[in-house]
């Protein structure tokens, strides 16, 4: 690896770590540059600045699993990939997490509500065709995400001791009812 790619690739890492945890607000170009032990100006220089960089890391998230899924196993891969109890030592730089911390970040939230609709919500909404596609798919996203919040960051009890089998059951049978055809 160049040292230019090390370099590079050392931002993005400091970069993942703080903005995905802190929020892209709550983090200065400085912040990142002292946790990566590089120059400030070389985020100007390989990324074109702090945004540039935010969007590296972005670029980083792999395909949700469950749209390769079979059309019989996408609710199960669905509720199997939200059902997992938070380690905040393991997980503190995941995708759910930046999410959280940046969809409501006042320069970056559109950014992620686009990202959440491109990568998620639409390729779902083609997955599951037919009438009400949408509203079905925005519908199981809203059970996934809001199941994973209450669970994790709200530690709400009847959730947060549930295991990762037992809660992905209770998604799975509100997720059947949020894909049910409307007509």
């Amino acid at each position: 690896m160049s040292k230019s790619n090390s370099t590079k690739a050392k931002l993005v890492a400091a970069a993942r770590e703080l903005f995905w945890t802190r929020g892209y607000s709550n983090v200065s170009v400085r912040d990142i540059t002292g946790k990566a032990g590089v120059d400030a100006a070389l985020v100007s220089r390989y990324f074109g600045g702090k945004q540039g960089l935010f969007e590296a890391t972005l670029a980083e998230i792999p395909p949700w699993d469950a749209l390769t899924a079979s059309s019989d196993e996408l609710l199960a891969k669905a509720a199997e990939s939200f059902a997992h109890p938070f380690d905040p030592e393991a997980n503190a730089t995941n995708v759910f997490t930046m999410l959280l911390a940046n969809v409501i970040d006042p320069e970056m939230g559109g950014t992620i509500r686009e990202l959440v609709q491109a990568k998620l919500a639409d390729p779902l909404t083609k997955r599951i065709d037919g009438p009400g596609a949408r509203e079905r798919a925005a519908l199981l996203l809203s059970v996934l995400f809001g199941v994973a919040l209450m669970r994790k960051n709200f530690q709400l009890e009847g959730l947060a001791g549930k295991s990762p089998e037992q809660l992905q059951a209770e998604i799975i049978r509100l997720g059947r009812v949020a894909l049910e055809s409307r007509d």
